[in-house]
């Protein structure tokens, strides 16, 4: 799938809001006399501007269709066309040309971390990025540009600096997001300005999308789901211009775990097998077939969620004599642990997910503290379908003040559905109506 086959994004546009082509140029029109202006948009132009390679509006008429489709003009006037459209559900190409739009886009939402206006990409066409990414092998992007050439050591500081920001995401999660923000700016600044050769190309590329990745799961973990996407979409494009085939294959598999977190399962399992098609590294393999173990368990296919988990335990121990890349050395026992236990309890075996998710307890060490979050409410999950309330209602006591203590509002709320909706039935005993009291107090307590 290339991102032409699928139509131009001002099609979209015009198809989400039943417009014909005559209806946006009555619009376009409208929005021209608002300004005192008079225009001839007709049908001729707007196709022409729906067939890419015939002909690109001119900088009023882009105004105009920000005017019209209630979009901000910074975001028209800074990205370039038609990329700025609200019609997400479209990939960028793997292309120069597509790297180059992914980095605006990253560059516009680090400008504006707080808009949430705009679309998440569509499940379906996760899978058309995964199936392109497969398939096209890198373009060498590499060349002497306008600027200066980069400073080796500039670049093995950031590489440095970049492999060792995730280690502040549990204690200080807004550090971490403004130091990874600042990282990629250089990263980006670099390759459009400097001058470099094709290794240090993929050195800057691969920083780019190491940082990238991590800001994705910041963001993802507070709900900006759409924030999240763009970085992603940025660390999946510089991945692969600096051909590094796992990394890509990890955002990928990220971007499944991410639909499938989003109520999109069956995506989540076409993505993961494009993305183990080019996966080299066997930590890397691993969890990649964890994650489509979760979205084969939400699909309630037991037989194929107990083969995915078999061949992530046996990827993840051949992995143990090789040395894992930066981006997935935190794979671990105590991860593969949490999921086969979240695994279980969608497949309703309470049983199996208690051992699971107490032997990763067990394992998981204490600075990862969204996972522990996660995992007692998963284990409090598991307790109540074995009708152990008590069990249940001490496990989300201490999953609230663990996620708390995070900062990560995807934890919280996971808890608190919890309460609110899986402890609901049991509101009637008293240690449930002590949990809602005590939740009560300690969510006043730090909105004061």
């Amino acid at each position: 799938m290339t991102t032409e086959a699928v139509g131009h994004p001002l099609t979209y546009v015009r198809q989400q809001r039943g417009w014909s082509i005559e209806k946006l140029a009555h619009h376009l029109n409208l929005a021209a006399r608002r300004r005192g202006l008079r225009i001839a948009a007709d049908r001729s132009r707007i196709y022409r501007w729906e067939h890419r390679r015939v002909g690109t509006p001119s900088d009023l008429y882009q105004e105009l269709l920000a005017d019209v489709l209630g979009i901000d003009s910074t975001r028209s006037g800074t990205v370039a066309w038609p990329w700025w459209l609200p019609a997400y559900d479209r990939p960028f190409p793997f292309s120069p040309a597509g790297a180059r739009a992914a980095h605006t886009e990253l560059l516009v939402d680090l400008n504006q971390p707080d808009r949430r206006t705009f679309l998440v990409l569509a499940a379906g066409s996760l899978v058309g990025m995964a199936t392109e990414w497969a398939r096209v092998e890198p373009e060498r992007l590499a060349g002497a540009l306008a600027g200066q050439r980069v400073d080796d050591s500039l670049l093995t500081w950031l590489e440095s600096s970049v492999g060792r920001l995730p280690g502040l995401a549990n204690a200080s999660p807004q550090q971490c997001a403004d130091l990874l923000g600042a990282a990629m700016r250089v990263a980006i600044n670099l390759l459009d300005s400097a001058r470099y050769n094709e290794p240090t190309g993929r050195r800057l590329r691969t920083v780019l999308a190491q940082a990238a990745q991590s800001a994705a799961w910041l963001h993802f973990d507070q709900g900006r789901h759409a924030s999240a996407q763009h970085h992603w979409r940025t660390a999946l494009h510089s991945a692969h211009s600096a051909d590094d085939r796992d990394l890509g294959a990890g955002v990928l598999s990220d971007l499944a775990y991410s639909a499938t977190w989003l109520g999109h399962p069956g995506e989540a399992v076409d993505i993961l097998a494009h993305a183990r098609t080019r996966t080299r590294h066997a930590t890397a393999r691993s969890l990649l077939d964890v994650r489509r173990a979760r979205a084969l368990a939400v699909l309630k296919d037991d037989v194929g969620t107990a083969r995915a988990l078999k061949d992530a335990e046996h990827q993840l121990d051949r992995g143990r004599t090789q040395s894992a890349p930066t981006w997935v050395s935190w794979m671990s026992s105590a991860d593969l642990a949490v999921d086969a236990g979240r695994c279980w309890l969608d497949l309703d075996d309470p049983r199996q997910a208690t051992a699971a998710l107490e032997e990763g307890l067990n394992l998981l060490v204490p600075a990862r503290k969204r996972t522990r979050a996660i995992m007692l409410t998963y284990r409090a999950h598991a307790a109540l379908a074995s009708h152990d309330i008590d069990a249940a209602t001490a496990d989300t006591r201490t999953a609230l003040d663990t996620a708390l203590g995070t900062g990560a509002s995807r934890c919280l709320d996971l808890v608190l559905s919890t309460l609110r909706e899986s402890l609901e039935p049991h509101r009637g005993c008293a240690a449930v109506r002590d949990l809602r009291s005590y939740a009560h107090q300690r969510l006043m307590a730090v909105r004061a």
